[in-house]
């Protein structure tokens, strides 16, 4: 069922890729007019040659060499029989100049206008895919900008983009009763475990000994969907993440206990007795055992620090881009090791604070990141990935640093040119780009492009620990110097 459907997705993104841009959005538009200031993102890349959108009774059309060279995709011309073939044999499409018919894997399929051609451009229309060719279209009226997205059913790179603006849906197997709260994430840096809940929760929090450990409960309280299908939970199941820097912790195990109601416990195994402390930010809730002496610490942004989240993309079941040319790499764990060597350097400043959105192998929503920052009343927040094209484009290498706010330009920009000198890779410039992470954030958000994760990109570059060194460095000393530390 899977190749099945794997094929059919794989021929259906590129046939989909040529006809689904949206033309209900451009019912304006007369057939002598390009709409250049119209812009069209396939798997958050621009396709920055197909500007010259027309309308031709109410039906969009593009012009279609222009897309498919974009796209690395083949397109053959017969002059005799007056077609246009694109993609390989076997997902090979035609399309016949004057014809409202084409051939395509599936059969033949009826187009809205026939295919025609001004000058020395191609046009096709584009409202045949919908549903069945399984493309989402997005319309940013106030961007005048035409998203497109290929669906996630391969997990083969450059099927899924890397900045992805919507949370897939999570099917887990139910949890029982309906709770007050929900744990929507759970991680720990800085010597901090920190527990992200939705609803109302009163944490009971107690230190043990033989063996010592502390534990958190949390009354009438599960397991988000989301956060249950990214660590593989079912009911009664435990699971663990990592104590990344803290010596004195041995592990940390939390399970979703059935009792009436449902409690979520979190375990902190210790070497040794550890003094701890409680509170909250929001819907977040510490456990601080930096205070091992027992003396009162600051919270999180105490004592006038600035406060910098760091939030490694993807995590648990979402992958991102994943590479098959060597030895098996996936983008969330190439993510979570970048943004840990920079976690590490910015603890060194004096006068700020770090936290992590996740610091293990965790799928965390977009909105659920966006929260950690917004409730900590963070100054910024840089989400830190590794890039990936489209199945089927031409290779591509560079770095780039995305932004979507006006005010997180400066932020992209001051990050940016730090990096590019580190990756010694092709610049592909601070840019805007419609981010979840930043859009819906109320504070300067950047998102790092460090290299291209896929065979012809970066994958060299990417996996030598002198350059990681070095791009963590760059990334460092980017926010440093923007937050005038």
């Amino acid at each position: 069922m899977m190749k099945k459907a794997g094929r059919t997705a794989f021929g259906k993104v590129w046939i989909a890729a040529i006809f689904a841009l949206a033309a209900v959005f451009f019912l304006s538009v007369q057939v002598s007019q390009a709409a250049s200031a119209t812009k069209i993102v396939l798997n958050d890349r621009e396709v920055t040659g197909a500007r010259d959108v027309l309308t031709v009774k109410g039906t969009t059309m593009v012009p279609i060499r222009v897309i498919s060279e974009e796209l690395g995709y083949a397109v053959g011309w017969n002059s005799s029989s007056k077609q246009v073939t694109v993609g390989p044999s076997g997902d090979r499409i035609t399309l016949t100049l004057g014809s409202r018919s084409a051939a395509a894997p599936e059969g033949t399929v009826t187009l809205e206008q026939a295919p025609f051609s001004q000058g020395n451009t191609t046009y096709v229309p584009l409202r045949f895919v919908g549903t069945e060719m399984g493309l989402t279209v997005k319309w940013d009226g106030a961007g005048k900008t035409v998203y497109l997205e290929s669906p996630p059913m391969l997990e083969e790179p450059g099927t899924k983009g890397p900045n992805d603006d919507v949370d897939p849906p999570a099917e887990v197997p139910s949890a029982g009763q309906p709770t007050s709260a929900a744990v929507e994430q759970i991680s720990f840096s800085d010597n901090r475990l920190m527990i992200g809940v939705s609803g109302s929760v009163e944490p009971k929090v107690s230190a043990i000994d033989s063996p010592n450990r502390i534990v958190v409960d949390l009354p009438d309280t599960s397991f988000s969907p989301l956060f249950a299908e990214g660590q593989g939970l079912l009911k009664g199941q435990q699971g663990t993440i990592a104590a990344n820097g803290a010596p004195g912790v041995t592990g940390i195990r939390f399970a979703l206990n059935d009792d009436s109601p449902m409690r979520v416990r979190i375990v902190l195994d210790l070497s040794k007795k550890t003094g701890y402390q409680l509170y909250r930010e929001g819907s977040l809730i510490f456990i601080d055992l930096n205070n091992a002496g027992g003396t009162q610490t600051p919270g999180v942004g105490d004592n006038g620090k600035k406060i910098v989240v760091l939030d490694p993309g993807h995590g648990g079941k979402a992958t991102g881009a994943i590479y098959t040319g060597g030895p098996t790499l996936m983008e969330k764990d190439v993510n979570l090791d970048m943004a840990l060597k920079v976690e590490a350097l910015l603890k060194q400043v004096a006068g700020l604070d770090v936290v992590m959105t996740r610091s293990d192998d965790t799928d965390v929503s977009l909105q659920g990141r966006v929260d950690i920052a917004e409730n900590l009343n963070a100054d910024i927040m840089v989400s830190i990935h590794a890039n990936s094209m489209t199945k089927g484009t031409k290779p591509t290498s560079g770095t780039e640093t995305l932004y979507t706010k006006p005010e997180s330009k400066k932020l992209a920009e001051t990050i940016h040119k730090h990096l590019i000198k580190a990756t010694g890779l092709p610049d592909r410039k601070a840019r805007y780009q419609n981010l979840h992470v930043d859009r819906e954030s109320n504070l300067p958000t950047a998102l790092v492009e460090t290299g291209f994760l896929y065979a012809g990109g970066d994958v060299e570059k990417i996996t030598d620990p002198a350059w990681q060194n070095r791009v963590a460095e760059a990334i460092a000393a980017g926010i440093v110097e923007y937050l005038g530390l």
